[in-house]
């Protein structure tokens, strides 16, 4: 990816907010000011405490942090988010650390970003990558000077080279930052808040659909993409066995068993029926693509494949196309 601003249009991402004022108290070395949901009252915080005001283009506060959430962008999309932090009062030192992303994110995977600090790139590679290369947390500055903004931005895209089914997927990066006054902490005495943070779990190895040589899939994990309102879902084997049958709602995910090693039993068809209706279907012994990232709909009701296993217990790659 180009380490030049990609220059599209701002489209499609969730929960604009812009000068969203927050602030913390921090008293010595160890003590934080999380950025937290309400807005800064001028002269209402102590002497020693610091104000972070955060101003962003394009992000929410959820739980105390900042979220950037994608939602609806289409392959070729791509913009800056922006971000200002400024801290107030007295010097301070800033730490950022990201949350781990689920092991299953077919469009974080997808996404292709630049976190930088300053016009400094920090790190890059795909969104769930970033997230994982940070969620130890990073130390943004020295001292930052009162009312010397910093600037932070994250640059993305979605290729247009991947597969049709992330278009109109979702996923989000969350940030939490930390504050510790420099005054009276020396920079031997600083400790870096996130110093006990276990680093994520790194995604499993994934191997190509196991096309005729008997090892098929064994399991996969599904979301109920929709429309609105609570539905029952049925897999059918071979269009009159039924293997799998549960009362969804949109958002919905499970777990369905597809075959039981080690003997291979039953044939590799099914239908998927909402409400009595046949939506489409799949196969398990991998004559067409199956992974995470294959949706299953009919154009109205949708079926999103998240997870899949083979009879070896290796995770499938997700779909190409």
């Amino acid at each position: 990816m180009s380490q030049e601003p990609i220059g599209l249009s701002r489209r499609q991402i969730l929960a604009a907010v812009g000068g969203i004022g927050t602030a913390g108290a921090v008293a010595g070395v160890g003590t934080g000011a999380y950025l937290s949901d309400r807005q800064r009252v001028t002269n209402a915080l102590k002497t020693g405490s610091i104000a972070i005001d955060v101003d962003c283009d394009a992000c929410s506060i959820v739980d105390g942090r900042l979220a950037f959430a994608f939602d609806g962008i289409d392959r070729g999309d791509g913009d800056t988010i922006a971000v200002s932090l400024t801290v107030g009062t007295n010097p301070a030192r800033l730490w950022l650390r990201t949350r781990c992303p689920p092991i299953s994110d077919s469009l974080g995977d997808a996404l292709a970003v630049v976190f930088r600090v300053d016009g400094e790139t920090i790190t890059a590679g795909s969104l769930s990558a970033v997230s994982r290369t940070l969620a130890t947390g990073v130390r943004l500055e020295g001292c930052t000077d009162p009312e010397t903004p910093v600037a932070l931005s994250l640059e993305w895209e979605l290729p247009d080279d991947v597969p049709d089914s992330l278009a109109g997927e979702t996923t989000d990066l969350t940030v939490e930052l930390v504050a510790e006054q420099c005054r009276h902490v020396d920079a031997d005495s600083a400790r870096d808040p996130f110093e006990s943070v276990a680093p994520c779990d790194e995604p499993p190895d994934c191997v190509a659909c196991p096309e005729q040589n008997g090892n098929r899939i064994a399991r996969a994990t599904f979301a109920y993409d929709g429309p609105d309102g609570e539905t029952t879902l049925t897999l059918l084997r071979g269009s009159d066995t039924v293997e799998f049958e549960r009362t969804v709602e949109p958002g919905d995910t499970f777990t369905a068993a597809l075959h039981d090693p080690p003997g291979i039993k039953g044939g590799p068809d099914f239908d998927v029926v909402v409400d009595g209706t046949t939506i489409g279907d799949f196969h398990i012994s991998c004559s067409q693509p199956f992974g995470p990232g294959l949706v299953i709909s009919d154009g109205t009701y949708s079926l999103t494949v998240l997870e899949a296993l083979d009879t070896e217990e290796n995770y499938l790659c997700g779909v190409t196309s």
